[in-house]
């Protein structure tokens, strides 16, 4: 077995993309029967040396190579402060924009398409890649990861994508067309990207930045899939979801989610579904287990949602953003003073704080996952944090392997609520894993 094949098998792929870019498709990523993207093990195996050493030089969980500190060192040292937290940073914002309704448009304070708009309209690129809705969905994949050349196609990829994406096709589209990008992404992909930049030169000239999303962990199709069968709308029949719409008179939390197919079409609170809080895991993708970045640190600019006490009354929306790259603190800045975004600079102990759940996940929760790797005598890959267990009280240790228990269970009961058409057996079998989280939760507050 090669080291390509262990990453996938051993559940550590993301399904990002960036091995079939590297190795110019001999390493295909197809979405499984779970809905998740996977590199294929199987054309891993007949792969040449040379081309699975490409394909794990370019995988962000390889666990060999420069890490997110040895990336983020090279690119921002100079001109950043580091923290151990969110990475690297030049400067740090809590606010909103208050021009062209990119607030109301968006999952948060509306900075992500903002951003994007004004490094277009400045001619700092001339296309963006991202996650965007697709059209008209013919193989029941309702995202994917689109060029957009105008405002208007970065406008329509705005709000949260809580749905698998793979980047191979789009990176071979920048290949073959010479111009200027910025590509957005999850820690994960960001962090691919500037592994493909370093054996890629292609890729490394026209990639200018990086933009990164704070990141919980991603999910599986099967997680959109689910909420609309829970009103109604059978797997395989959805034809549109936006995960995040903002309810008036609510908490910033406490949003919405829009969803249609067939006849149905309806606007529910996220909390009137089984799974939908992310701290039950549901349909997790196994590789954010063993990830250390929240803060997507070797973006030039990371953006998410400002969850402190402060701003959670507020349904709009507000984001944090911690920028690493000196031009665009100065785009910034400028539409400060010119009133079309509304900022304050924040400390890091503020910014860390609005994803403090997310942090002790991939701080104290990794260590643990690792050490338990470790006494199994099974291969994890090298992660920053240090395999450790003695840092946990039971009743903690008690709430990661419920969630842990939760998320790999989601993945076989919706395979058997499949195969049996009936929602229920999803629905029965999880709830028992939600009681569980929730148990140890109480224990732990006690």
């Amino acid at each position: 077995m090669n080291s390509l094949q262990q990453i996938v098998e051993g559940g550590y792929c993301i399904g990002c993309g960036a091995c079939a870019c590297a190795t110019h498709g001999s390493i295909p990523v197809e979405m499984n029967a779970c809905g998740l993207y996977q590199a294929q093990g199987a054309a891993a195996a007949r792969c040449e040396d040379d081309q699975v050493s490409l394909g794990i030089a370019a995988c962000p969980f390889s666990g060999e190579g420069a890490d997110e500190d040895d990336v983020g060192r090279h690119r921002f040292g100079a001109g950043c402060l580091p923290d151990s937290r969110i990475g690297y940073y030049h400067d740090l914002f809590i606010g909103h924009v208050a021009e062209d309704g990119y607030r109301a448009e968006g999952a948060s304070g509306g900075f992500g398409s903002w951003i994007l708009a004004e490094l277009l309209g400045t001619g700092a690129i001339d296309a963006v890649a991202h996650a965007r809705k697709v059209d008209s969905p013919s193989d029941g994949v309702l995202f994917r990861y689109s060029l957009s050349r105008t405002v208007e196609e970065i406008k329509s990829g705005a709000k949260s994508c809580y749905y698998p994406v793979e980047m191979s096709g789009v990176l071979e589209q920048i290949r073959r067309t010479p111009g200027r990008y910025a590509v957005v992404g999850l820690p994960c992909f960001i962090q691919a990207i500037r592994r493909l930049s370093g054996i890629d030169p292609v890729l490394k000239e026209r990639i200018v930045h990086c933009i990164g999303l704070v990141c919980g962990h991603m999910k599986s199709k099967a997680f959109a899939d689910c909420l609309g069968w829970q009103i109604g709308i059978p797997p395989g029949r959805l034809d549109a979801i936006d995960f995040r719409v903002k309810l008036p008179d609510r908490t910033a939390g406490d949003y919405g989610v829009y969803l249609r197919g067939g006849e149905i079409e309806a606007t529910r609170p996220r909390r009137d579904f089984l799974g939908a809080r992310w701290g039950h895991n549901f349909f997790r993708y196994s590789a954010c287990d063993f990830c250390d970045n929240v803060f997507a640190e070797t973006a030039d600019l990371t953006i998410g949602d400002a969850w402190l006490p402060e701003h959670e009354n507020d349904s709009r929306g507000t984001n944090i953003v911690v920028v690493r790259d000196p031009s665009l603190s100065t785009l910034i800045l400028r539409a400060m003073s010119q009133g079309r975004v509304v900022c304050s600079r924040a400390e890091p102990d503020t910014i860390a704080e609005s994803q403090a759940g997310g942090l002790r996940d991939r701080r104290e929760g990794l260590a643990y996952r690792l050490r338990l790797k470790e006494l199994q005598g099974v291969w994890a890959p090298r992660k920053r944090v240090r395999p450790d267990a003695a840092h946990l009280t039971s009743q903690r240790a008690r709430i990661y392997a419920a969630r842990s228990g939760a998320g790999a269970a989601s993945h076989r009961l919706w395979q058997e609520a499949l195969a049996q058409n009936d929602l229920a057996v999803f629905l029965d079998g999880m709830r028992s894993h939600v009681e569980t989280i929730q148990k140890a939760y109480e224990t732990d507050k006690g």
